[in-house]
């Protein structure tokens, strides 16, 4: 095999991976200033993701994050920097963990395929699926 072709294939591969995952931004129009009691944080891609709690310290809610992939050690390995990365993009500070979860949608290698050329089987094998939300958050003050 040329190199030129492995090259090829390996793009291929990554597209059909990455197929059906969808980041989305949404931005709020009046965010509120919130207070946290402290809780849960750690370190995500150079942000602070509040799993439990919130901060102990003046913020708000500029927008979320709603993120829907297929289930996976690839598309899961890209999904912490995209998230992170729009975030950053979007002037935020912080995230804090909506809901992450595994469930069932759609059918087949993706949602609404019914070609002649697809086995039927492959139509109605359920696709499990990533979801999860974060909410970005900007910091109004220094930490307590």
């Amino acid at each position: 095999m040329n190199r030129s072709f492995l090259q090829r294939s390996a793009t291929l591969v990554t597209a059909l991976l990455l197929a059906g995952c969808a980041t989305e931004y949404h931005g709020f129009d009046k965010p509120e200033r919130v207070t946290g009691g402290g809780g849960e944080k750690s370190s995500f891609h150079g942000l602070d993701l509040w799993t439990a709690g919130l901060p102990q310290r003046e913020f708000e809610v500029i927008g979320e994050i709603s993120d829907n992939r297929p289930c996976g050690a690839f598309a899961m390995c890209v999904r912490g920097s995209r998230i992170a990365s729009l975030a950053k993009e979007q002037g935020g500070d912080a995230l804090i963990l909506g809901y992450d979860g595994v469930g069932i949608k759609g059918r087949g290698l993706t949602s609404g395929l019914s070609t002649a050329e697809t086995p039927s089987d492959l139509l109605n094998t359920p696709m499990k699926r990533e979801v999860s939300k974060y909410y970005v958050i900007r910091y109004l003050n220094p930490p307590l």
